[in-house]
């Protein structure tokens, strides 16, 4: 098992504190802060019932699962902090549990959680497919691997492992429903319409208007002209050019979270009627 050195330390002290009023100093009630012990910094003000899922014990709980799944030793692991430790996301991979939906276009498995101290993002863990075209995850709208836990110190780790091992054999049988994707012929104007109508809506002040995000549709519509003329006109581009976009926020001002928020959008999208029907 290698292990990669993570972006920011992630094993770190917390307590829980009653939060202060501002003016009097007094215990606000019902709030709590949690407090980062080595630096002091509050991570997150929340309720009297909240209890908090720390960092460690985030990532100790998916590498656990991840060994008591026996899929295979040779795992690595990526530990990336974010805002000073308000936020994780771990993963583990395994280079080699692999699939190949067609020749020399190869996807691995891997396992997810994310956690967070300021009440901003779910303790999650979920296994989904990275495409090593271009390493940029191929998120599916198989949530069968999907757990979602409220922030409480009992975890349950060996139910978390049969998930991990349960979704790799979904991941198995994903290849299938990948290489169908390639027989199905989606034009210009089919992808531009799924875009309008699951990613690009703008909601406006006035009640019941919905615009169109143009610049972001016509983000989409360039990544979808790079993926159709690499994999052709089909819904297996139309597939890649929704994980490309979600995966691809470097350029944002917060590109964890704005990775965070489109991964979810897209597998709302792609749960849809409106992606069914793409047969």
């Amino acid at each position: 098992m290698t292990f990669m050195k993570p972006i920011n330390d992630w094993n770190f002290p917390i307590k829980m504190m009653a939060t202060p009023n501002a003016m009097t100093g007094e215990p606000v009630p019902n709030s709590v802060q949690v407090i980062r012990t080595d630096t002091d910094e509050v991570m997150g003000v929340h309720g009297s019932k909240y209890k908090p899922v720390s960092h460690d014990l985030a990532v100790e709980s998916i590498i656990d699962a991840a060994k008591a799944a026996n899929i295979s030793s040779d795992f690595k692991t990526k530990i990336e902090v974010y805002e000073g430790g308000r936020k994780l996301r771990a993963k583990i991979m395994w280079p080699d549990v692999t699939v190949e939906p067609q020749v020399g276009d190869y996807v691995h498995y891997e396992a997810l959680a994310t956690n967070s101290l300021d009440g901003s993002w779910s303790f999650a863990q979920w296994s989904q497919g990275n495409r090593l075209w271009c390493l940029n995850g191929c998120t599916t709208a198989d949530v069968s691997a999907y757990s979602k836990y409220k922030h409480t110190r009992s975890i349950n780790v060996e139910g978390s492992a049969i998930k991990i091992a349960n979704g790799m054999s979904a991941f198995k049988e994903q290849k299938g429903i990948w290489q169908s994707y390639m027989g199905v012929k989606i034009s210009n104007d089919q992808a531009e319409s799924f875009f309008k109508k699951h990613l690009c809506k703008m909601h406006t002040r006035q009640a019941h208007t919905i615009k169109t995000n143009e610049r972001q549709l016509e983000n989409l519509l360039g990544l979808w002209g790079d993926e159709r003329g690499h994999l052709g006109p089909n819904k297996w581009a139309l597939y890649n050019t929704l994980t490309h976009w979600a995966t691809h926020t470097q350029d944002m001002r917060s590109p964890h979270t704005a990775r965070h928020n489109r991964e979810a959008i897209i597998t709302s999208a792609m749960r849809s009627s409106a992606w069914k029907e793409l047969a």
